[in-house]
């Protein structure tokens, strides 16, 4: 039996220990019943240690209550008997304008705590719950991984939620006005299982977003890669693409054109050392090129996005780091890596010289400019708890990190001293700016509980000079009107950014479709171009900065 193996089937052997009952140690705790979810799980903003009493003016304040989120989500007895590994895992939060008024909403999974929920922006900085389409909820079952994309090529947002636990996957169709209906039956998708992420992205340049499905511990509930063949309808074409054979434990996939040749490759992040890159060959199939470089012992979240500004998309994957060296459990203790894009489609790990290795147990994670100086952040969330075996304990409070760019490819964290002492259970993440005041806010998805959104204090306190911004939303034609694919790139003087509209997966989570670019003291761009799917561009010069504009194809 290889080492893989091994470690595999000792994390389904932790994985089927009894108990979850609220973190205790006693007789009692150690023969509860593992129901789903965990009664000492509070949302976040009210745990101690979330503030930080010794920050003033910090760029970030947890505004969790106010803006909605305020919920205590209900421990049910009655909810199906979860695996432990997986319900420690689950949950998840998708980021989309599903009612077409602008504005980004809100759809949240608790993994089988209560019921799922989504929130619509009410345009002053608050959310209130929208429960017209009561079968989005999935009382009871659970879900994990959603994705908010336009499965049918409308022009509005339909919703994806994975199943895990036997659980099967659900796709529900937006009506244009925000209201949705279960189709899952005769989608292709109804045998789909232990779905952890889903990622949208158009690998065959055919117009209509497929699917990419991260699978955790199993390759029996379904398929890595879905074709969309339209009218909803979705095909496995994971083997006949050259994915099927590959063995992964895959968490978090993003569709990114690594090698800038108008295809879109796949970059999977993936647990006990089977993270993958995926060349597209341009005839339906897909070269796996991963080497050594790619060398995360246990990826988990992911980003992608260019860092460094040179033009090409770098590729940050979350990893378990133990800093005294020793794995007390099956899992790995080198930490995070970030590779770095040489242009081609080949990277290379520049983790140690970045400063980003130690980032504890991370899970979901993004590329933001939070200062708006012009270089991007890294934030992640953190956190594993197993309530009756205490291995992981040191990471039962592990904080979340912000790793702020130095401007040299190096990096800094300063969660802390940045407002954000948050010590939650995180597992999902979406950086984006749900007050659309130009900067950017990070909403954690946590474990069995509320999420917690963190203000970003930029502009509204004028915390930092030289703080300019400029929003981007691409609408593209349909079927592709999210414009799935497209590169925006920025350019001021010397410096130039690009951006790429995603719909991929920090881990169980997803960011807004709308594309941030912070400018520093740049008081006009020069130039944005974009570059559409279909390789025609668009260009527009002198663009006043501290907006947000809309680009139509």
């Amino acid at each position: 039996m290889n080492t893989l193996m091994k470690m595999s089937f000792a994390v389904i052997a932790i994985a089927m220990m009894p108990g979850c009952s609220g973190g205790g140690s006693n007789a009692d705790d150690n023969n509860a019943v593992n129901d789903g979810c965990s009664a000492s799980r509070i949302p976040a903003q009210n745990n101690p240690g979330v503030t930080n009493p010794l920050v003033t003016n910090p760029l970030f304040s947890d505004v969790s209550a106010a803006a909605g989120f305020g919920y205590v989500v209900e421990c049910k007895a009655k909810s199906p008997k979860l695996i432990g590994e997986q319900q420690l895992i689950a949950g998840g939060v998708a980021i989309g304008d599903v009612n077409g008024d602008g504005w980004d909403d809100i759809y949240i999974a608790h993994g089988g705590s209560g019921r799922n929920r989504l929130f619509i922006n009410q345009t002053d900085g608050t959310f209130a719950e929208d429960t017209r389409s009561p079968a989005i909820a999935l009382d009871d079952k659970p879900t994990t991984g959603p994705l908010l994309f336009d499965s049918d090529g409308d022009g509005a947002l339909d919703l994806f939620v994975g199943g895990i636990n036997a659980t099967t996957a659900s796709l529900f169709l937006n009506d244009n006005n925000g209201r949705f209906s279960d189709i899952t039956a005769n989608s292709g998708l109804a045998s789909l299982t232990d779905s952890f992420s889903a990622s949208s992205g158009d690998y065959n340049n055919d117009g209509l977003p497929d699917l990419y499905i991260s699978h955790w511990l199993t390759n029996g509930s379904g398929g890595y890669l879905w074709k969309n063949k339209g009218g909803n309808q979705y095909e496995d074409v994971s083997s006949d693409a050259g994915i099927a054979a590959v063995t992964m434990n895959a968490f978090a996939a993003n569709f990114a054109d690594i090698n800038a040749d108008g295809w879109s490759d796949l970059l999977v992040a993936a647990d006990f050392e089977t993270s993958q890159v995926f060349i597209n060959q341009q005839d339906g199939t897909f070269d796996n090129t991963t080497n050594a470089t790619i060398s995360d012992e246990n990826g988990m979240g992911a980003a992608v996005a260019d860092y460094d500004n040179d033009g090409d998309l770098d590729w940050f994957v979350t990893s378990i780091y133990d800093p005294n060296g020793i794995p007390e459990g099956t899992w790995g203790v080198s930490g995070n890596r970030l590779y770095n894009n040489q242009g081609d489609g080949t990277y290379t790990d520049v983790t140690d010289s970045a400063n980003v290795r130690d980032g504890g147990w991370g899970w979901a994670s993004c590329f933001a400019d939070v200062n708006n100086d012009g270089y991007l952040d890294i934030f992640h969330v953190n956190g594993f708890e197993m309530p009756t075996d205490h291995r992981a304990s040191e990471y039962y409070a592990d904080k979340s990190r912000l790793f702020m760019a130095n401007g040299d490819g190096r990096f800094s964290e300063n969660a802390v001293s940045l407002g954000i002492s948050d010590a939650g259970q995180g597992r999902g993440v979406a950086c984006f700016d749900y007050d659309q005041d130009g900067d950017i806010d990070i909403l954690v998805a946590n474990n069995q509980a509320a999420p917690t959104l963190f203000r970003n204090n930029l502009l509204s306190n004028n915390l930092n000079g030289g703080s300019n911004y400029l929003s981007v939303k691409l609408v593209g034609e349909l079927p592709n009107r999210f414009a799935i694919g497209a590169k925006a790139t920025v350019s001021c003087g010397t410096s130039q950014q690009i951006r790429v509209v995603n719909a991929g997966s920090n881990f169980s989570s997803q960011n807004s479709y709308l594309l941030h670019f912070g400018v520093a003291d740049c008081d006009t761009v020069d130039s944005v171009v974009v570059r559409w799917p279909d390789s025609t561009e668009t260009r527009i010069d002198s663009v006043a900065v501290n907006q947000l504009l809309v680009i139509n194809k």
